[in-house]
């Protein structure tokens, strides 16, 4: 797309205001709209025009995890389990002449790939309206802040971008993210175990030491994550259940003694009405537009358990404190230098309002700097249910699919949300594809071939590698799968993929060494033509073609 393309931008429909474009160069381009008639609220129609043909391919972002959408214009396709403009998430009638989307869009038109995305998220998100004859609509939406007659709005960072290779296209992307918004340094990549997906909320101090015995045995998985369940409610994450009944600190610090790291899932931007937080200072929560004190299933959805909830007010000082003192506790008395946060969406609601006039990016962002205040020179923080753009510089690694279930269905879902978020890997944070899972569990059931499919998914995800069944239960050819996988996220290596994620490729960037993996999502079987031994097995494939079972993968090593 040239230059002049940039001109639509100009397009006001509202004639309330006038705009000045600059050239930041490199492609990049900002906006300022001056507000020159009235006092203004909500959003800002940045472009309205055709950019694509109907039967044109895309992936556009949502605003959070559990929403991305892909297809065409014609028929879009919801990626995400969760997207932003339905039920449960949105309130709103659902429009059916377009789909929102957030932060960028990239369409393949006449033979180039085409991407349109804001390359900064400090105060204020952008919105794509996808419709299906082509047309797309961007708007830049300051929800939660107001303007008066006169003021200046100064846009986020936008870009358009083109290639041939829609991976060249989102790396240049990342690359202008990254000037705006540098990304949180860890020295390496992150291995443990999560308790979530073999105890949930039902941790017990049992447990833990349970699969702390199987840990000691295995030197390269390092951390420990209690992942809820030892909190009395939402909020009071200093006040402990009685699961623990020596002591939330002794847990802790016997983590510390077998030679292990302590990981803390918090979910830092809510609060329980049952809990004493909400109970004591309900002044300290986000009011809707009107000032009203409401919970957030009023708004979208409500969430998971310990329900009703409600969104804190970062820009008051006493909320500052009250996190900094809850972090500080966690992280200067236990030493614990993980932590995943959670429900970070619900930080960011459209429809509530902040008392000091900030955006919902803007509370969202501030709650996530209190935070690194207190932990941020020496430990891992990772986002999950989170806002995906507003969360740019601000977390060390992003959950960037579903909550994995060990069926068919879920394995292959949260797979494809991955893999579509595969370019952010270690270029806007680590990312975290969710729990490797290789057991069955309760109603959970999945296949050998089922399996194979979510070990080759976390492989060449090379991300967060966090294991989710009992480690009681796991065998030593399981151990000896789970070893390979840290083995090869130790190499110096690329990771290049086909557009429809059947076939990816990881070398060894300082040896002739490289993996094909191949992945079957249709019911029948495929072959293809590999050599080498299974990655997995170590046993020869010497055949000229690999047949792959239906819904299987395949990681073949050759040197």
């Amino acid at each position: 797309m040239s230059e002049n393309y940039l001109l639509k931008l100009l397009k006001d429909s509202s004639n309330n205001c006038s705009f000045s474009i600059i050239n930041k160069g490199k492609n990049e381009y900002l906006v300022r709209k001056l507000v020159t008639t009235c006092d203004f609220k909500g959003s800002l129609t940045m472009f309205s025009g055709k950019v694509a043909d109907p039967d044109d391919k895309l992936y556009a972002e949502g605003f959070q995890m559990l929403s991305q959408t892909g297809g065409t214009f014609k028929n879009i396709e919801n990626i995400g389990r969760c997207p932003d403009d339905e039920p449960p998430y949105s309130h709103k009638n659902s429009n059916s002449e377009y789909k929102e989307a957030y932060n960028f869009i990239i369409f393949k038109h006449d033979g180039l790939w085409h991407l349109l995305g804001f390359t900064s998220c400090e105060h204020y998100t952008g919105l794509f309206k996808i419709f299906r004859d082509g047309n797309l609509q961007i708007e830049l939406l300051t929800e939660g802040k107001e303007f008066k007659c006169g003021e200046i709005i100064e846009s986020e960072y936008f870009t358009i971008l083109e290639g041939k290779h829609k991976a060249e296209v989102l790396k240049e992307f990342a690359s202008l993210i990254n000037t705006h918004h540098t990304p949180l340094k860890f020295d390496h990549t992150p291995t443990g175990w999560c308790s979530w997906y073999c105890y949930y909320a039902n941790l017990t101090e049992h447990a833990v030491y349970t699969n702390l015995d199987e840990m000691k045995e295995h030197d390269n998985l390092e951390y420990v994550q209690l992942d809820d369940g030892y909190q009395t409610h939402m909020g009071d994450w200093l006040n402990f259940t009685d699961k623990f009944p020596s002591g939330f600190e002794r847990v802790v610090s016997d983590i510390l003694k077998a030679g292990k790291k302590p990981a803390l899932w918090l979910a830092p931007f809510i609060a329980s009405e049952n809990s004493e937080l909400f109970k004591q200072h309900p002044d300290w929560f986000a009011t809707d537009l009107d000032g009203n004190l409401v919970s957030a299933d009023k708004i979208t959805y409500g969430g998971w358990r310990d329900l009703n909830w409600y969104p804190l007010d970062f820009s008051k000082a006493e909320v500052v404190t009250y996190i900094q003192n809850v972090f500080s506790y966690f992280h200067d008395k236990l030493n614990i230098k993980y932590f995943k946060l959670d429900a970070c969406y619900w930080g960011a609601i459209n429809g509530y309002k902040f008392a000091s006039g900030n955006s919902r990016i803007d509370n969202y962002r501030e709650g996530l700097k209190a935070i690194l205040s207190v932990v941020g020179k020496d430990s891992f923080v990772l986002g999950c249910n989170a806002p995906i753009w507003p969360s740019l510089g601000l977390v060390h690694a992003m959950r960037v699919s579903d909550d994995i279930q060990r069926t068919r269905f879920w394995i292959e879902h949260d797979a494809k949300e991955t893999f579509s978020r595969q370019w952010m890997n270690r270029k806007l944070w680590i990312n975290d594809p969710d729990c490797l899972c290789l057991r069955n569990f309760e109603n959970q059931i999945a296949t050998e071939e089922d399996f194979n499919f979510h070990l080759c998914a976390v492989l060449v995800s090379d991300g967060v590698l966090m294991l989710g069944d009992s480690l009681k239960e796991l065998e030593p050819k399981d151990f000896n799968r789970i070893d390979k996988i840290i083995e090869v996220q130790k190499w110096d290596k690329s990771i290049t993929y086909d557009d429809d994620f059947t076939h990816f490729v990881i070398k060894d960037n300082k040896s002739s060494r490289k993996i094909d993996v191949f992945f079957n999502w249709i019911n029948q079987p495929i072959s293809v033509k590999a050599n080498g031994n299974d990655l997995f097995t170590d046993l020869p494939l010497d055949e000229k073609e690999i047949t792959i079972a239906p819904f299987s993968a395949k990681a073949v090593l050759s040197e």
